[in-house]
């Protein structure tokens, strides 16, 4: 990036970036996984129909998009679910986050993924996918009926999940990513589910072609990728 460049996104940054607190950071063993709770006084939360991606300023002229999850409407609270194990400003900005510290954001923005009435909602992905599921399932209550899997790399990662979220999302040890997605969907009796598919952007379409070709599903799939 030119000087031109960083002088203009500058003026963009000190125009529209807004901060917030860190209420807390809670790492999972090994420490390449991280549940942030953040303050977001600036956030009306009420208006939230469908889960929401947050810009956050990692670095220097650098963003990443999170999704903030187990929101408190009235104390403007909530969490953010990110996975460290792959290197880059993100990675390093998560794991030196401390409690009191300020975050800058440009703002929250709306995906395409929310809850649809009266459906089976089947939730498929990494633990990437974690606040992305967690949020839609705080979205879905009293709409429809949440289950799915999540797949981990790091077998200590899937037994925690296991003991602080609701087991309606069955944690995977999966080294090979997505292979154990597949082998748990083959165990499933399929029909019209709405089916959410977010994480890994190759293995998200895996699992898209492996619905389509099941004769048993006419649902419908939504896909939102995170990396590559």
């Amino acid at each position: 990036m030119n000087i031109i460049e960083k002088k203009i996104l500058s003026i963009f940054e000190n125009r529209v970036l807004k901060q917030g607190c860190v209420l807390e950071v809670r790492a999972w063993d090994s420490a390449t996984f991280f549940e942030v709770d953040l303050h977001l006084p600036d956030v009306d939360m009420e208006k939230w129909t469908s889960v929401q991606r947050i810009k956050v300023r990692v670095s220097e002229y650098t963003y990443r998009d999170y999704t903030p999850a187990l929101w408190d409407v009235e104390t403007h609270t909530c969490t953010l679910c990110i996975s460290s194990e792959h290197s880059g400003p993100g990675s390093d900005w998560v794991s030196s986050l401390k409690r009191g510290d300020t975050i800058s954001y440009v703002g929250v923005g709306s995906t395409l993924h929310k809850p649809v009435f009266d459906s089976r909602l089947l939730c498929l992905g990494d633990n990437s996918s974690i606040g992305h599921f967690l949020a839609l399932k705080q979205l879905a209550l009293g709409v429809g009926d949440v289950y799915g899997a999540i797949s981990f790399n790091n077998e200590a990662h899937a037994r925690e999940f296991s003991e602080y979220f609701d087991t309606y999302l069955q944690p995977i040890p999966d080294k090979n990513r997505g292979i154990s997605l597949v082998s748990w969907l083959e165990q499933q009796e399929l029909s019209n589910e709405t089916v959410y598919i977010a994480g890994h952007c190759p293995t998200a379409m895996e699992l898209r072609t492996y619905l389509k070709q099941r004769r048993d599903f006419s649902g419908s799939i939504k896909l939102l990728g995170f990396w590559d």
